[in-house]
């Protein structure tokens, strides 16, 4: 009777074991099952024996769709966390939550209830969604008020010599790039702070102190012409085209660039040109004589010759070896600022001639002579042209072989 009431002990306790044990895996529990199984996190925030409901309440305390606010100086901007489809996803989260240890597997629901009733936690994050289009939208409309672009300072020589400057001033542009990084950081975290809005100094290429430099003429050459032809309107157009313009340090001037193609829709007329050593009828006839007015005044400027090239016949307006031939497409003339001040074009046409004066700055103007060596053989001229830097004294501090030119004799 004894051993009898002993088993029978027994299998009652083995028997409340099990119970006990499949309640706190959450099988028979109908309470259970209503709440989230414990030691489940979302966004590192606990949430396990809570229902649905008190879940979806508390991350809604503790992540709130907080709008976005902008301020710079005296400037705020809201960005309503509607207006951009902000969602953290909180209800689709919990229900993921919810059905974690419910799933169609009871055997992995099992193993999932053993894992988390052993404190192994399960941790799922929010899904933080937003429309970039309609954020975007709003972020222009900050920059809109901010953005302002640098402006350059202008130099001019007006055709009485008066020299006039205006001020370059310094733009204001937001850091986009910067703003949405802090906006994106901010929706990852799902905590929204206020943002001191980054903005960028814009400086003018051209400043103040740049234009305040050109203060002298560095070199200057003239030649003349014939005022009432189609080749002295060709020349008033061109000497136009390449007037005014202004070189930074290190820039380029191109010839063919500042004029484009020499046609009649540029204001061009047909003129004699030299073609392939022979006088004959073109388009923008009288061009050459232009570039071989810069070119000479860029030579006594000190300028750094980048390419020229001569005519086949010598120029009656030039020496040889000091003529720039120029055909729209092959060759060209151009040389570069190697000061580190800006230079100044200026073209004077009328009267039947045509004057190129180059300003700069006074400290870096040049004692400079050109030497000309001409060699002659039987069917052509070669002709050196060398750039020659004086002291005060006329002393040869430095010579230059500037180019060769070679001409036929006849």
């Amino acid at each position: 009777m004894r051993g009898q009431k002993s088993i029978l002990n027994k299998l009652t306790c083995l028997l409340m074991i099990i119970v006990i044990g499949f309640t706190s895996l959450g099988l028979t529990s109908k309470e259970g099952e209503k709440k989230i199984h414990r030691n489940i996190t979302i966004q590192n925030t606990d949430v396990g024996k809570l229902t649905p409901k008190e879940a979806i309440k508390k991350l809604e305390s503790t992540y709130p769709l907080k709008n976005f606010n902008i301020s710079y100086n005296d400037k705020n901007w809201t960005i309503k966390s509607e207006d951009v489809d902000l969602n953290y996803h909180i209800e689709e989260i919990v229900k993921e939550a919810f059905n974690y240890t419910r799933s169609s597997s009871k055997l992995e629901n099992i193993k999932r209830k053993g894992k988390l009733d052993l404190k192994k936690s399960h941790n799922i994050k929010l899904k933080a969604t937003y429309n970039e289009a309609k954020l975007s939208e709003e972020l222009e409309k900050i920059c809109s008020n901010i953005n302002i672009d640098a402006v350059d300072a202008t130099f001019r020589v007006e055709l009485s010599g008066e020299l006039k400057r205006t001020e370059s001033k310094e733009g204001k542009q937001v850091d986009l790039s910067r703003l949405k990084e802090d906006i994106y950081d901010m929706i990852n975290k799902k905590k929204n702070e206020n943002i001191n809005l980054p903005v960028i100094t814009l400086y003018p290429d051209v400043s103040t102190k740049h234009v305040k430099s050109i203060n002298s003429v560095l070199g200057q050459f003239s030649t003349s012409f014939n005022d009432s032809t189609s080749r002295g309107s060709n020349i008033h157009v061109a000497g136009e085209q390449t007037s005014d313009i202004l070189l930074m340090p290190g820039d380029t001037f191109s010839y063919n660039k500042c004029t484009g193609a020499r046609n009649w829709v540029n204001g061009y007329k047909s003129a004699p040109i030299i073609v392939g050593g022979k006088v004959t009828n073109g388009e923008g006839g009288g061009v050459c004589q232009v570039s071989t007015t810069i070119y000479n005044a860029a030579l006594l400027s000190g300028l750094t010759i980048d390419e020229v090239h001569n005519h086949s016949l010598p120029s009656r307006y030039a020496q040889r070896g000091r003529d720039a031939t120029v055909s729209y497409g092959y060759t060209d003339l151009k040389f570069s600022n190697p000061y580190t001040h800006p230079i100044y074009i200026k073209n004077i046409v009328g009267n039947g001639a045509i004057t190129s004066k180059i300003y700069g700055c006074d400290v870096d103007r040049e004692r400079i002579s050109i030497k000309i060596v001409e060699e002659y053989t039987k069917n052509k001229i070669t002709v050196q042209t060398y750039r020659l830097f004086l002291d005060e004294e006329n002393n040869i501090m430095k010579k230059e072989l500037v180019n060769t030119s070679v001409y036929k004799s006849n």
